[in-house]
């Protein structure tokens, strides 16, 4: 939604233990996060302070943040059983 952040822990809250527990334990996965943050908090930034952007890039940031969720999402899965 508009103006609203995305943190992993909200998007799967039955996922969190295994969250805390990849992010210490794999480093990848701990890159990946962070990386999804920091386009999460881009988002957030100019969707909330109405800064100035291009549609485009809006897009871009979006379609990248969906990305890494699934990634993430996926992950979560795989450790998950």
């Amino acid at each position: 939604m508009y103006g609203e952040r995305h943190q992993l822990t909200h998007e799967f809250p039955e996922f969190q233990n295994t969250i805390h527990h990849l992010k210490i334990q794999n480093s990848e996965f701990a890159d990946r996060l962070k990386e999804y943050e920091h386009t999460d908090k881009t988002i957030y930034t100019l969707e909330k302070q109405q800064q100035p952007t291009t549609d485009e890039r809006m897009l871009d940031l979006k379609v990248k943040r969906l990305n890494l969720k699934d990634r993430l999402y996926s992950e979560l899965k795989q450790h998950q059983a």
